[in-house]
């Protein structure tokens, strides 16, 4: 393997043989830790006016929980840093994570669940919080409970979160 140093970064490159079968393909990716997240914001039509009628303060609520919420199954957990991992968060963490006071935080929690972006659930005899698929997934394909947890908003929709 010979190596290759940019001159004007300083960015190591490696040269390597590959061999493939004429049916396989070989992709070259950066691996990420652990600890790096991906959460998509749906795209669908009733998603898009919802999230306009939000005022600047409850999306930008939405924008940072979201990443708290646990793959496949959307449930706000704590991540060790906030709250202890895998244990539902609470208004009070989520106030914190959103850095505004607690009664601001029950109040959007509140809105949300009028307007049918998250959804109170048990979780082994806790109180839990789930973001709708439709609205925000992180990672994985929803679960088929999560999806049955809102299957009334999923159907009105006409659409299939796991798709995009």
């Amino acid at each position: 393997m010979r190596q290759y140093v940019d001159s004007t970064t300083g960015e190591i490159y490696y040269t390597e043989e590959v061999l493939r079968r004429s049916d396989e393909i070989v992709k070259v990716f950066r691996p990420v830790g652990r600890s790096s997240k991906f959460v998509k914001i749906k795209a669908s039509q009733k998603a898009k006016r919802r999230l306009r009628k939000l005022s600047l303060a409850e999306a930008g609520f939405l924008l940072k929980i979201a990443p708290y919420a646990s793959e496949g199954t959307n449930l706000l957990q704590g991540d060790n840093e906030r709250g202890q991992k895998g244990t539902p968060l609470t208004v009070k963490d989520l106030a914190r994570i959103a850095d505004c006071s607690y009664p601001t935080a029950r109040k959007i929690v509140k809105t949300f669940i009028e307007l049918h972006i998250m959804r109170r659930t048990d979780l082994e005899g806790q109180s839990a919080l789930a973001i709708n698929p439709l609205y925000s997934l992180n990672g994985k394909t929803a679960e088929t409970w999560l999806l049955h947890l809102f299957s009334q908003e999923i159907t009105e929709a006409g659409e299939d979160p796991n798709l995009d």
